[in-house]
């Protein structure tokens, strides 16, 4: 028996150790791979921005074009490396947004002017004698993105890459390209050329192919080569022209399998996860097999909580409170007063009815759902955490006109409350009642108004629905040709920008006073320049959070003051170029001024797109009763509130 013990843990050494030396190799040949991938992408990065320039200062624009066109598909073959580690370097430095920003480290109000490729887009994407008249300006550009491509390379040749951070690569990747590379996003000015994004694939096969032995080993041969399959599928898919891809069909049958069967192989071959390697959260759920599903995004990241803290009965708490009008001073207004569920969670109204019906508030009530995976509240994106949203409500003077002390007061008075609370915080008494713990209660119930399971949803993960020429015709237009998608993007078509989730943008389109397009009037809601101090800045005057289209067909009237009706009156709007396409002076509009060549068939199809969005799949059963306060006025409470 000693014997066959000796015999069976000399197996299991042996094992280990080759299993050890296995993972040793290929975690050697996946830095080898990926310092290759960096080193020849920054070498031809460099070699075709002298050949630009050199261009440029001869004056031949087409030629110094085509090399641009190699200096995206070099930096495209880094991209979902850089991205995944250093997002902020390519939102920055490589790849951002060509929108100024203001500097999150400086106590000042110091503006970033943006750099990278689609401010180089922006400048080659004007008519060939600007590209003359602003070359020492376009070359600036360029010989800047050549320098931070060089940092980027050295970045990801000197990262200690792991398995778990490879193939988490291959999903940033894959996401980006999903929501923002087949987008309009990357390429704000110049025509789309789809074929840079093989530079991507290409990329992430030869990742993929490093696993190819030890997925043999582990009998999964077969979802090794589902995997490459899908990525050589991209092929025919971008040899296309940008207006013929049908990208709807691309991410059902490509892309949004690829994400899930990468994330099946970290699984399968027991590769750790995000959430097992750090006690902070991600934003991204690393076993969701779907871009397009409710467990796509940790609901719980920006809530304050961690997922694991959050019980049943915490939930059951947040839900009664948030239906319990005792948040306010009169005891007759409740969050559902304004979010209502059977209005998507919200009022129905322009702008939201003021604390005892004096006037209104001063925006209108956007929808809860899905609101939890933001990283900045309200409008004017003055709240970074829930907690804060929850404080400012409650002390507002034309929504709660209560204060934090009055509420807990009154939260404590009543004795069924208290034993709530003691049951979910366990500390004894009135005490465990507390501003902080309403907040978290409150908080992890909205992490539970999450849904991402419309028709349309349901069609790009796989299932068995169908959608409508025109549905498929406006997702094409809506990521295309429109531009929708560069500022909402799927998949929770908000200002939450993707890969990463971790912005919340806003944008400045011009929204008039009312819906008045001969006689525009400009709105004096300065937005985010009035929210936070170190915000007030031109740069974000007239800026708002830019709200989700999802269920936008329940949540009518539009904009933050609700001045449009109807989405063929939205549609018309950006049409018309925003605010300043119809005479309104707008300096910092984010929105192109000119207008959208779209048809009234495109815009109907749009609106069919975004109608076919709607998701009433989340049903939410207010609580049977509200706790006692032992006051009798008190008591008859009605549950959601009375306005």
């Amino acid at each position: 028996m000693r014997n066959q013990y000796l015999f069976g843990l000399l197996i299991l050494l042996l094992v280990g150790h080759d299993g050890h030396k296995a993972s040793t190799d290929r975690r050697q040949q996946l830095r080898s791979v990926i310092s290759s991938i960096a080193r020849h992408s920054d070498s031809l990065v460099t070699n075709n921005v002298r050949k630009a320039v050199a261009s440029i200062q001869s004056g031949n624009t087409q030629d110094a074009l085509r090399h641009y066109e190699g200096i995206r598909q070099a930096y495209k073959a880094i991209e979902p490396l850089i991205e995944h580690i250093d997002p902020s370097m390519v939102t920055m430095q490589l790849n951002g947004a060509p929108l100024p920003k203001l500097d999150a480290k400086s106590q000042f109000v110091d503006v970033l002017e943006p750099h990278g490729l689609q401010v180089i887009d922006e400048m080659f994407g004007a008519d060939q004698d600007s590209v003359i008249a602003n070359g020492d300006e376009l070359t600036k550009e360029l010989l800047q993105f050549s320098v931070n491509m060089h940092s980027a390379a050295a970045l990801i040749s000197n990262t200690p890459w792991t398995d778990r951070l490879v193939l988490e690569s291959c999903r940033t990747g894959i996401m980006r390209l999903t929501t923002m590379g087949i987008s309009s996003f990357d390429r704000p000015a110049t025509e789309p050329f789809l074929s840079e994004n093989l530079a991507i694939m290409r990329t992430i096969r030869m990742l993929v192919i490093c696993y190819r032995d030890v997925c043999q080993q582990n009998d999964l041969a077969a979802l090794y080569e589902q995997a490459l399959t899908l990525i050589d599928g991209t092929g025919p898919y971008f040899g296309q022209s940008d207006g013929a891809l049908d990208k709807a069909e691309l991410i059902r049958t490509i892309l949004d399998p690829l994400y899930g069967s990468i994330a099946r192989l970290q699984i399968g071959l027991g590769i750790e996860l995000s959430t097992e390697v750090s006690p902070s959260q991600p934003v991204v759920n690393p076993t969701a097999e779907s871009m397009f599903s409710s467990s796509t995004l940790m609901p719980t990241a920006s809530s304050g909580i961690h997922y694991n803290s959050i019980s049943n009965d915490l939930l059951d708490l947040g839900k009664v409170l948030f239906f319990d009008p005792i948040l306010s001073d009169n005891a007759e207004r409740a969050c559902a007063s304004c979010h209502q569920p059977e209005r998507a969670f919200t009022d129905g109204l322009a702008k939201g009815l003021a604390f005892d019906h004096q006037g209104t508030i001063l925006r209108n009530t956007p929808t809860l759902i899905n609101s939890v995976y933001a990283r900045r509240f309200f409008f004017d994106l003055r709240a970074q955490r829930i907690s804060d949203v929850v404080a400012h409500v409650i002390t507002d003077q034309q929504e709660f006109h209560s204060s934090l002390i009055d509420v807990v007061g009154r939260i404590r008075a009543s004795s069924e409350y208290v034993e709530m609370f003691e049951r979910v915080f366990g500390r004894r008494g009135a005490e465990s009642i507390d501003a902080t713990n309403i907040s978290m209660a409150i908080g992890a119930y909205l992490t539970t108004l999450v849904s991402m399971n419309s028709r349309m949803d349901r069609y790009l993960r796989g299932e068995s629905v169908t959608i409508s020429a025109s549905e498929r015709r406006g997702f094409n237009l809506f990521m295309g040709k429109a531009a929708c998608a560069s500022c909402h993007f799927p998949p929770t078509y908000a200002g939450y920008v993707p890969p990463t989730f971790v912005e919340s943008e806003s944008e400045i389109i011009g929204v008039p006073a009312r819906h008045d397009t001969v006689n525009a009037l400009e709105d004096s809601d300065v937005g985010r320049a009035g929210g936070i101090l170190r915000e007030n800045s031109v740069i974000y005057r007239g800026s708002f959070k830019t709200p989700t289209v999802r269920n936008i067909a329940l949540t009518a009237p539009y904009f933050h003051n609700g001045s449009y009706e109807s989405l063929e009156q939205v549609m018309d709007f950006y049409v018309r170029g925003g605010g300043a396409g119809i005479g309104l002076h707008v300096p910092y509009q984010t929105l192109p001024f000119d207008r959208l060549e779209l048809t009234r068939q495109d815009q109907d199809d749009i609106i069919a797109f975004m109608k076919a969005l709607t998701d009433t799949s989340l049903k939410v059963n207010p609580p049977a009763r509200l706790p006692s306060i032992g006051s009798s006025k008190t008591d008859r409470r009605p549950i959601g509130g009375r306005y």
